[in-house]
């Protein structure tokens, strides 16, 4: 959830609590206000009656002067007791239902004799003026309230976009792209001083990119000299005559782990490039007729150790990638596949939709899924896998990563499967 959906849902939480409690609270207010003035007014009016009490002369005239007024009625007592007020309801013949009526009860005397007087004052037209108000005051709360959202939601906006286009420059920012990002000038310090400090993080994450794209490039290219210098050097001093047995040995140590460092530096390099995308070049090729290709090419290899190579490419897979990093991701995994393979093993290279998929027989134990595409990591194989730089996979899944594809792996009856999704995963 958005920052400003989350004020804005915090204003109308509270909004809408103070709403609900609001309105129950003025009925009641306003409710007894009303009450009270209306027993103001019965009260009013009792002691006035008591007052002209004695303009009444006899029991026909007490009777005339009750009928006078509706709202007055008139009965003998028996007891005398105090003044009472009370809500009752009364059946009006007019509107065909019961009717709030507020009544005080009091105690007269005329004549000698004691009257029980109730004076009654209808609540029909207090609560018709309760509705209203109560009607006003919750569409002028109603009002306030949406105002103050749509308000709130306006300036917000307003206020908050330098925050997202600063944001926005974040998701566009490549360190080894150099891209002219603007930032929204505010009137708001605190967005100044982020647009500030992402630019200066910006600048000097280029720099630091530059500089490290400079000095591996440099570094392996620097080395690959001395390293071919010294493998010349090596072969030159195998065809010297009367070598010892204990001599050609040593030399041929030193044959081998300078190989390896030729090989190593290769693929640091290449993982640089990758990462650095130096490989911008694409075009559309076809994954069958590449793997058909690097089949035909690592047959020889994996006939020394009886290793049979079955290729079936029923559906054609087209991509636009550079075509360099795609034989090498599926040469990587072939290779992968013969080294770490048995004697007289099998490999299945085929394609099933936008997948391909590369098994073969080996260990009978499945690797360890959660480090095989870390680099320098290698699982103990099969004697003559002591070259591997332990960097194949880790370059797999860097190429993966650069176009968006989906690298598996996983141990089925025996046989360890790589598929790699061609499908590019959304951004």
């Amino acid at each position: 959830m958005r920052l400003n959906n989350k004020t804005i849902r915090n204003y109308l939480f509270y909004s809408s609590l103070i709403f609900l409690l609001t309105i129950p609270l003025f009925y009641f207010v306003v409710r007894s206000v009303l009450l009270h003035s209306v027993d103001r007014s019965l009260r009013s009016q009792l002691r006035e009656i008591r007052s002209n009490l004695g303009e009444i002369r006899s029991q026909a005239d007490l009777t005339a002067w009750s009928r006078l007024d509706k709202d007055i009625s008139l009965s003998p007592a028996d007891e005398v007791i105090g003044d009472r007020i009370y809500t009752g309801y009364r059946f009006s013949p007019k509107h065909r239902e019961k009717e709030p009526y507020r009544e005080i009860a009091g105690m007269i005397t005329v004549g000698g004799k004691t009257y029980r007087l109730i004076i009654s004052s209808s609540l029909v037209e207090n609560e018709d003026l309760l509705g209203s108000i109560l009607l006003v005051q919750a569409a002028v709360l109603l009002m306030l309230i949406g105002g103050m959202l749509w308000i709130n939601q306006k300036v917000s906006k307003r206020l908050w976009q330098p925050f997202y286009v600063a944001l926005k420059n974040m998701h566009q920012f490549q360190v080894n792209k150099q891209t002219n990002l603007s930032f929204l000038a505010s009137t708001t310090d605190e967005f100044n001083e982020l647009n500030v400090a992402m630019k200066n993080l910006f600048s000097r994450s280029s720099e630091i990119f530059l500089q490290q794209k400079e000095f591996t490039e440099n570094a392996s290219h620097e080395m690959q000299t001395p390293l071919a210098i010294f493998q010349s050097k090596l072969e030159l001093l195998m065809q010297t005559p009367h070598l010892s047995e204990e001599q050609a040995d040593l030399i041929n140590s030193l044959d081998v782990t300078n190989r390896r460092l030729i090989k190593l530096n290769k693929s640091l390099l290449l993982l640089a490039k990758i990462e650095n995308n130096q490989y911008q070049t694409v075009e559309e090729v076809e994954i069958g007729s590449i793997c058909s290709r690097l089949i035909r090419h690592s047959r020889i290899h994996a006939e020394a150790r009886n290793i049979s190579i079955h290729g079936d490419f029923p559906d054609a897979i087209i991509v636009s990638v550079n075509i360099t990093l795609i034989e090498i991701l599926i040469g990587n995994l072939l290779s992968n596949a013969i080294r770490y393979n048995t004697d007289n093993g099998a490999i299945v290279v085929r394609t099933e939709k936008d997948t391909l998929v590369i098994e073969n027989t080996g260990a009978s134990t499945p690797l360890v899924l959660s480090r095989i595409f870390d680099r320098f990591y290698k699982q103990a194989g099969p004697a003559g896998s002591d070259d591997s730089t332990g960097l194949g996979l880790a370059i797999v899944k860097n190429i993966c990563t650069l176009y968006r594809y989906s690298v598996d792996y996983s141990f089925q009856e025996g046989r360890h499967v790589f598929r790699i999704l061609f499908k590019r995963d959304p951004e």
